[in-house]
């Protein structure tokens, strides 16, 4: 099953060249399949882990150590205390892992997440398209953000 999965990720990659990562692409205890992933396709997309990791330091650390993803979904309501969350951000940033700062099912249309995002250097922000205003105060933000002369965003990916 593992092979099939890895070989349709591929044929995807190739199809379609614009495709620049994958979330979730294994179960999040499929530790053999998430490896094989990095190892297949790792050099070419992002690999993203967010059932895997769910934001904590412990599944992380498991993580960086097998080279089972290069890039993780950060949740901050997932893990508690915002400080807990961005030492879980922080750590993946040092060991050279993509962070992508995500909204949660059921947001309101304060924009904080933005913020938070840009505040913590993560490369990316995940809040889906401008269908709804919950997701589009967070967009807006992020150009006024990007407006203002203090702010630098950090790359997307590396």
């Amino acid at each position: 099953m593992i092979i099939i999965k890895l070989n349709y990720y591929e044929n995807l990659i190739k199809q379609f060249p614009f495709l620049i990562s994958i979330e979730d692409g294994f179960a999040e205890n499929d530790y053999d399949g998430w490896i094989l992933m990095m190892n297949k396709l790792g050099s070419k997309i992002m690999i993203v882990g967010d059932d895997l990791f769910t934001t904590n330091a412990t599944r992380l650390a498991r993580g960086v150590a097998e080279r089972s993803a290069n890039a993780i979904l950060i949740k901050p309501n997932q893990n508690g205390l915002v400080t807990f969350t961005e030492s879980v951000l922080k750590m993946a940033q040092s060991e050279g892992l993509n962070t992508i700062v995500s909204a949660r099912s059921g947001e309101t249309e304060d924009s904080w997440l933005a913020d938070l995002a840009t505040g913590w250097r993560a490369g990316q922000i995940k809040v889906g398209s401008t269908h709804g205003s919950d997701r589009t105060s967070k967009w807006n933000r992020l150009l006024e953000l990007e407006a203002t002369q203090n702010t630098t965003f950090a790359k997307p990916f590396n």
